[in-house]
Parts: structure tokens; C-alpha cells; sequence
């Protein structure tokens, strides 16, 4: 019985926290069976014993009507071949992506500053690589290899990873200034800079790692979509850490998750 009450309690639970949309409003046939099929990727082996059994993360978030959507595609940023083929699968898929990265002001501060977070952040990683035989970049640097890239802090605009322009971009409204003279150059694919804005002093709290970061992240993430010029359902890609934070943070703009 007590088992049987549990059970009901967790698909209460669900119910509450997830509703039913139409899932064909913003998203193709082609994108639900990738984003299904990525979700149900699991580690084997080493990889699994050292790194968890989950590779990604997907969220679907919905408005009222289902009229916008948003995919929260979290991820381990340290992979192997299976799950970084559907990474760039998942890029193809997607004409509009956002992208979490670290501004260059934060990341300098980090190197100069913080020992911890800088080794976590570099040497420490790419020896999990080494270890665990995965020499595969994130989907995050794939999707920088495939459409317009804005760099803020680094004042760069990148098409394919080529830098076709120098450009100051301080904040997300400076990104989107620069976005109709620069949207007509490609076709495969626009990437969106989901941390560009005020600086946060880097820590290895909570409050700056998943809190503080997670707020500039879905500020961001509406100010994008506000635009006209920013069409489509956007792929968020980002640590699966970032999930939940940014899923309850979208509710204040009317985002709900959707059953997946």
C-alpha cells in the first residue's frame, strides 16, 4: 500500500508540474524524434561508473496556446561519439540556438583569481576526457561551427567559427542591433550568446555557478525571443545542471513545461 501511495503521489506530482501541449505548434516531427531519442541516451562502461548514467537533459516549455516554445537541451559537457553525433544532429535540426558560455570578462577573472573554479574549468576536464576516451567537443562548440556566432567580450562575430566581423557586444540589446546586417549571411543557423550582459564576480557557490547565472541566462533568453527577427522555437543549450533553475525561472514569463 505504501508503495502504491508513493506511486500516485509521483504521477500527481508530474501532473502538476507538466501539461499537455501541441507539440507540432512549434516543433517537427524531425525535432521530437531527435530530442526523444537524445533523452533516452545513456553512459555504458567507465564512462558510465565515472560520469553518471544521463548525457542530456531535454525540457519543452510552452505559453499559454501553445504559441512559443522553448527546448532546454541540458547536457554533459564531457561525451562520447554516440552523443556528440546527436549533438550536431540536434544543431542541424535547430535554426535558432542559444548558447551558455562564460563571458571573456568572467573567464579572465576566473583564470587570475579563483585556482578552483579555473582548474574545474580547464586541466580537470580535459582529463576526463583522456581518461574516459572522449575527445569530442560539446554541442555547444558544435553549433559554433555551424551558422553566425556572437562572441561577447570577445568582440567577434564568427560564421562557420570564422570571424567575418569585429563587433563590441555588451549586452543582448547590442547583439540584436547587430543582428539585421548580419542575419542575411548565413543560412544554417543563428547562435545566440545566452550570458552576455552584467558581470558576475565568479565563485564556486550555488549562487553564482547555477543562481546567479541562470537569471542573466533567461533574461536573455526573453529578450531574444521579443525581437522579430529572432523566429522559430530556439534550442537553449546549456549544462543539465541549468535546467530546473531556468525552467522555474521562464514561469514568470508564462513558459510551462510541457510531457515529454
Amino acid at each position: 500500500m505504501k508503495h502504491l501511495t508513493l506511486i500516485l503521489a509521483l504521477l500527481v506530482s508530474f501532473s502538476i508540474n507538466a501539461k499537455d501541449c501541441d507539440l507540432s505548434k512549434g516543433l517537427s516531427k524531425k525535432q521530437i524524434k531527435l530530442l526523444k531519442k537524445a533523452q533516452k541516451i545513456s553512459r555504458i562502461g567507465l564512462n558510465r561508473t565515472l560520469l553518471g548514467k544521463e548525457v542530456y537533459e531535454v525540457d519543452v516549455l510552452s505559453t499559454d496556446n501553445d504559441e512559443q516554445f522553448i527546448v532546454l537541451l541540458g547536457e554533459a559537457h564531457i561525451k562520447g561519439p554516440r552523443s556528440s553525433i546527436m549533438g550536431k544532429r540536434l544543431n542541424n535540426a535547430f535554426k535558432l540556438r542559444m548558447l551558455e558560455g562564460i563571458p571573456k570578462a568572467e573567464s579572465d577573472y576566473i583564470s587570475q583569481n579563483n585556482d578552483e573554479l579555473s582548474d574545474s574549468l580547464g586541466w580537470q576536464r580535459i582529463l576526463a576526457r583522456v581518461i574516459t576516451f572522449n575527445f569530442f567537443g560539446s554541442t555547444i562548440s558544435a553549433a559554433q561551427k555551424d551558422g553566425l556566432t556572437f562572441l561577447p567580450g570577445y568582440n567577434a562575430v564568427l560564421l562557420d567559427k570564422k570571424v567575418i566581423e569585429r563587433a563590441k557586444t555588451e549586452t543582448a540589446e547590442d547583439v540584436l542591433k547587430l543582428l539585421p546586417s548580419m542575419i542575411e549571411k548565413t543560412e544554417d543557423g543563428l547562435n545566440l550568446p545566452l550570458e552576455v550582459g552584467q558581470f558576475l564576480t565568479p565563485s564556486t557557490s550555488e549562487s553564482y555557478i547555477l543562481e546567479a547565472r541562470n537569471v542573466r541566462m533567461a533574461s536573455n533568453v526573453i529578450t531574444y525571443l521579443d525581437n522579430e527577427l529572432v523566429k522559430g522555437t530556439p534550442l537553449v543549450i546549456l549544462g543539465s545542471a541549468h535546467n530546473p533553475g531556468m525552467a522555474e525561472l521562464l514561469k514568470a514569463d508564462g513558459f510551462e513545461k510541457c510531457e515529454f
